[in-house]
């Protein structure tokens, strides 16, 4: 077994958060959460890998990007329907909260000029129950808070944070040779680029990162090194 690298250490503790949440909801988890600790997340993407040939990690990292985007436009917007399809029901739960509360207080969460800097794997696991891999995404951000009518202000300037994304999916899924380029209503042609509606019956086409299957099962804030 290797030895652990100081950023992996920082790690475990979150990441045993994970495995305790995954040890508490068992098997009725429609998608469980990693139970895999960072000895070598190699080893489970490997597994993944084998058994999913296409699966592309550096594809999986960029719409896992486009996903922690979409969720945080959706908080700040107060309105989950177009990430609706990215996430487990526990986690859509969990995030309605929020939103619930920032509405009850007639408050907007901001994320001015959210960009993600760097997306690592921190954990990857493949099981009986389905395959999970859990990103460490580090962003940065001009999170305030602000009022819904008259918005918000605040000093200072963007500030770096990270959190834990763990993505899962049931057993048996794969991913897509390509992404579906045809509308599943009417069978028109689709245009990537352009937007998310079909152009000829107006149908709500599902985000390109849906259609493969894996959804968010868990986010995890990272705990403060006190070192």
């Amino acid at each position: 077994m290797r030895e652990l690298r100081n950023d992996e250490r920082d790690d475990l503790p979150v990441l045993q958060q994970l495995r305790s949440r995954a040890d508490r909801d068992g098997a009725n988890r429609r998608h469980p959460v990693s139970a895999a600790l960072p000895t070598d997340p190699a080893v489970g993407l490997g597994q993944i890998q084998a058994a999913d040939p296409a699966f592309d990690l550096e594809l999986f990292k960029r719409q896992a990007a486009d996903t922690f985007l979409g969720v945080k436009q959706a908080v700040e917007a107060r309105d989950l329907t177009p990430v609706l399809d990215l996430l487990s029901d526990r986690v859509f739960d969990e995030v309605s909260q929020d939103v619930a509360s920032l509405v009850a207080r007639d408050a907007v969460q901001h994320f001015d000029g959210l960009v993600p800097t760097r997306i690592t794997v921190a954990a990857a696991d493949r099981g009986s129950l389905g395959d999970a891999i859990t990103l460490r995404i580090q962003a940065v951000a001009l999170s305030y808070l602000g009022s819904a009518e008259v918005g918000g202000r605040t000093l200072g300037g963007p500030g770096a944070f990270t959190e834990f994304w763990t993505f899962s999916r049931p057993a048996g899924a794969t991913s897509p040779a390509e992404m579906r380029l045809e509308c599943p209503t009417c069978g028109a042609p689709i245009d990537v680029d352009t937007g998310r509606i079909c152009h000829y019956c107006r149908t709500l086409l599902p985000p390109p990162q849906a259609q493969t299957g894996w959804v968010v099962a868990a986010i995890q804030p990272a705990q403060e090194n006190p070192g």
